[in-house]
């Protein structure tokens, strides 16, 4: 099985977002927070479902995007049994369908898995960098049972399961044992059987009480009984007592009704009348009150001492106004002149400080423009000096510059040139220990012992086959000795010949060309240096005879000569003066404006004198009092205005008010009262009329169907005597219930005394429950030992029958990333050990930690790689290799090259050297992708 796409609808940070997968080493690389762990966990909540809102175990973050509707997304893949599937997952469900839209069986997507969950998956196909990081913290007497569980089964976690199990036996059953469940529910099976049989022995004195108990509850129920129904005599008995007051209640309201006499009259006619009364009463207290307003206005109006001067002079007010605004613009255009000269004041004083000028030495003539021009001059020529010397100190940085990396290229060819011949003297020592003439020995050994023998047979005539061994010692002797000679020439032909004698010798031209191009620069450098102190003197006698110019024509010696050059500050001085004249001469046209002004208003400040006789004072002061006159003449009106609204409303009051004494004359005369008092009595009795028939309505209601008990009874007092006789049988049968229920509680405490282990039927079910119970913790007990028993009977199958598969891969691997220091992993019931190139055996915990990653990442891939034939999934690596160094990462990404051929690999990372070492085409860059999302979402 391949994934080959990722549809995300809204997971997390990825909206609306499609990811295409390669079918064998897919890179998705993207620093801290780009979204790595969110495509994993979305690949994880598509196939095995998503996390509980309550519960996380696998995946601490349900992902829930805030910017889509839609919780999940779609996952294509390929290669598995059923074709290819399109496996969608959101919170509306999950649903399965092949490549042409037909819907499948949600039990598919079981099969494909091959039953694997989530835990197993994290377990086989997943490992991360806490997982490499998991084994610095193994102890080390316990690493060895850590990796052999990976090497015979891919994880370590079938080891954990059966010690985890292993403990939850200890605390199920233990031989000797008191505390665990089972041995608990043991003894206290074994206590409820025992009190069985006690309880079987007292089984006939308990029926014998049961049959006591069940006369005495008849003896109660039957009393109670008698007691219910003289209480239902009693409660009868007091309801006629009631009724029996509400029938004498209704004969008094009865002769009540007889002494009072009803005046008719409309619903509304009391309303009516009080409504005109106090109409009536309102108009009055208006009345009053207008009269009393028009009287104060009048006082009021006699206080406004302005008004009638405002009257008189109101054309001559209103010119007064229309001057003050005109010269209120005046002043504020004065006080703008008066700046402005200050201003061109200021401008003049601060062109002479800055243009550094003696105001009264310059003069405006054109003998001033031709200084000017013999100024641009001299100017002209102190630049052309200043740019000569900038271009010679820049050609002298230029050559300084090669010079100085000459000298450096110079240094590193002598360095070079050190390291080689270094290197020389290391292969002419390595060229003397391979010719050394101890080589010779084997060779002249056996020439002089196969000529001794040959002399030997000479002398003493022995046999053909001593001779022929003596030919023989000669000449291997021979050709050991020219073996020697042939091998010694071929290493001194390749010491003569090696590539480092001509490089030392282009070495050495080079350092000769950089000091012959060096000594050519120090010749040019000196030569620039010479010009440079030519110009600077010339230089220095231009500006002298620039100062002088400057103070010929009014400057001050230490003038700058290019701001005088350029911004001429003497001619924006004299056309600061020209505007400084021209303001003033505004200034006095406004000075007249304002001394017509204070002519005209001359008739005011007699009536309204002011001491104070500056401008912004007077004007305030003319504003002022037009605001005040006009106000009380607008105060005035409105309190004619409002004395006139008064009598207006004095005169409907008083209409109103006739009015409504109409009103009540007529009500008076068609109830045939005197006044408002005998009225009032009138309608208190016809209220109390009807109050009165509705009672009785009310009492008739109550003691209807019993009119005849009613007229029946002589009086009160026989029903009270009826009452207190049923009351006194109700005490006395109240009084018999108590001995029959004393009998029965002394029953009940002998059978409870019986019952002090539980009935016989309790007991009875306690220990059947007790039974179940034991059943139970056995069966438990026997489970998760069978499951310990299995694991370990796998694990030593696992080691007395390796796969020879898994350990060949597991070599090839483990070789490959360790650049074949060690090349073989052994497995046996002892333990795992590996194996180096010099044949020497380590255990893991005398491995360093990098090389204990590369072990246990060899042994899970073989795991992987051997078991798809079973089950074949993705290899999901979170990032598992950034510890390591660069030499371990460039053999852990060549064997994800090799690994990926027939098994797809989804490599989260981001390690650039993973991106630069593996260089796949089709790498998906999260940042980038970011990126390109923001930048469409601004466009």
């Amino acid at each position: 099985m391949k994934i080959s796409t990722l549809d995300i609808y809204g997971y997390g940070k990825w909206v609306n977002q499609r990811f295409d997968l390669d079918d064998q080493l897919q890179l998705i690389f993207g620093q801290n927070e780009a979204g790595k762990s969110t495509l994993q966990s979305f690949i994880r909540s598509i196939l095995f479902g998503f996390p509980s809102k309550h519960r996380r175990v696998n995946q601490i973050n349900r992902y829930e995007p805030k910017l889509s509707e839609v919780y999940g997304g779609r996952i294509l893949l390929k290669e598995t049994s059923h074709g290819d599937i399109w496996v969608e997952r959101t919170n509306r469900g999950l649903t399965l369908t092949d490549t042409k839209g037909h819907e499948l069986e949600q039990l598919v997507l079981d099969q494909i898995l091959s039953g694997l969950d989530e835990n197993l998956f994290d377990s086989f196909y997943a490992f991360s960098l806490q997982n490499l990081q998991e084994l610095s913290n193994v102890d080390a007497e316990k690493l060895g049972d850590y990796f052999l569980s990976i090497g015979t089964v891919g994880s370590d976690k079938f080891l954990s399961v059966a010690k985890y199990f292993e403990k939850d036996l200890g605390q199920l059953y233990k031989l000797k044992g008191k505390n665990p469940k089972l041995n608990q529910a043991l003894l206290e099976f074994e206590e409820l059987s025992q009190s069985i049989e006690k309880m079987k022995q007292n089984m006939a004195k308990y029926d014998d009480l049961f049959d006591q108990q069940q006369a005495e509850i008849d003896q109660i129920e039957g009393l109670n009984q008698s007691i219910h129904d003289l209480e239902e005599k009693q409660r009868q008995l007091d309801q006629l007592m009631t009724r029996f007051d509400i029938y004498q209640k209704d004969l008094v309201a009865q002769r009540e009704l007889e002494q009072l006499v009803f005046t008719k009259m409309d619903k509304d006619m009391p309303e009516k009348l009080e409504e005109a009364v106090r109409t009536k009463n309102d108009s009055q207290k208006t009345i009053q009150q207008m009269q009393e307003r028009i009287h104060n206005l009048n006082n009021e109006m006699s206080t406004l001492t302005r008004l009638n001067w405002g009257k008189n002079h109101e054309d001559q007010r209103r010119q007064w106004s229309s001057d003050t605004a005109h010269i209120k613009k005046v002043d504020l255009r004065l006080e703008h002149v008066l700046e402005r000269i200050q201003e061109q004041t200021n401008t003049m004083a601060r062109l002479a400080r800055e243009g550094q000028f003696y105001p009264e030495k310059v003069k405006k003539s054109s003998e001033f423009d031709r200084e000017i021009e013999q100024g641009y001059e001299i100017q002209a020529a102190i630049d052309d000096f200043e740019g000569q010397k900038d271009s010679i100190q820049a050609e002298r940085k230029v050559f300084l510059d090669q010079r100085k990396e000459l000298q450096t290229y110079s240094v590193t060819v002598r360095q070079q040139h050190a390291k080689l011949e270094s290197m020389r003297m290391n292969e002419r020592a390595q060229l003397q220990q391979a010719t050394n003439i101890r080589h010779y020995l084997i060779g002249a050994l056996s020439i002089i012992l196969g000529l001794a023998m040959g002399i030997y047979h000479l002398l003493n005539q022995t046999g053909t086959n001593f001779r022929w061994i003596a030919l023989i010692l000669i000449g291997l002797g021979i050709l050991s000795t020219a073996y020697v000679f042939f091998e010694h020439l071929k290493y001194k032909k390749k010491f003569h010949s090696s590539p480092a004698i001509e490089k030392m010798a282009e070495l050495q031209r080079k350092e000769r060309h950089y000091q012959d191009r060096s000594q050519e620069l120090g010749q040019d450098i000196n030569q620039r240096e010479a010009n440079l102190r030519s110009v600077e003197e010339d230089l220095v006698r231009k500006r002298q005879e620039q100062q002088r110019w400057l103070v010929a024509l009014g400057f001050y010696p230490t003038a700058d000569a290019e701001i005088v050059l350029k911004s001429n500050p003497v001619k924006e001085y004299f056309q600061a003066e020209t505007i400084r004249q021209q303001y003033e001469e505004e200034r006095n046209d406004l000075n007249v404006e304002i001394a017509k002004w204070r002519k005209q208003i001359a008739p005011l400040l007699e009536r309204f004198p002011l001491g104070d006789q500056s401008i912004k004072v007077l004007i305030h002061h003319v504003e002022e009092t037009e605001v005040s006159i006009a106000r009380q003449v607008e105060r005035g009106k409105a309190m004619e205005e409002r004395i006139r609204n008064a009598q207006d409303i004095i005169a409907q009051e008083k209409k109103h008010l006739q009015e409504q004494q109409e009103i009540i004359e007529s009500i008076y005369q068609s109830t045939n009262s005197f006044d408002q008092v005998d009225f009032r009595q009138k309608v208190q009795a016809n209220n109390q009329i009807q109050q009165l028939k509705e009672k009785r309505h009310l009492y008739s209601e109550q003691i209807r169907g019993y009119e005849n008990e009613m007229s029946a009874i002589e009086s009160k007092q026989s029903l009270i005597n009826q009452y207190n006789k049923v009351q006194n049988e109700l005490t006395l049968n109240k009084s018999r219930v108590q001995p029959h229920q004393y009998q029965r509680a002394n029953i009940e405490v002998a059978l409870n005394q019986l019952e002090q282990d539980g009935s016989y039927q309790v007991l009875q079910q306690k220990l059947e429950d007790k039974k179940a119970e034991i059943i139970k913790y056995v069966q438990e007990w026997s489970k998760k030992k069978i499951a310990v028993d299995l694991i370990y009977q796998t694990l030593r199958q696992g080691m007395d029958n390796p796969i020879p598969e898994m350990n060949k891969m597991a070599n090839e691997i483990f070789s490959k990333l360790t650049y074949g220091r060690y090349d073989q992993i052994k497995l046996n019931k002892t333990g795992i050990k590996v194996k180096q190139f010099s044949d020497v055996l380590f255990s893991p915990h005398e491995l360093s930690q990098g090389t204990l990653e590369q072990l246990y990442v060899a042994l899970r891939l073989a795991f992987i790689v051997n078991a798809s034939s079973m089950v074949s999934m993705p290899i999901i690596i979170d990032d598992a290799f950034v510890n390591f160094d660069e030499i371990r990462k460039a053999s852990m990404y060549k064997v994800l090259e090799t690994i990926s051929q027939n098994h797809q690999v989804l490599f989260f990372t981001f390690d650039q050297m993973a991106a630069d070492t593996l260089a796949i085409d089709s790498m998906i860059n999260l940042d980038e992708l970011i990126e390109t999302n923001s930048t469409q979402e601004e466009s």
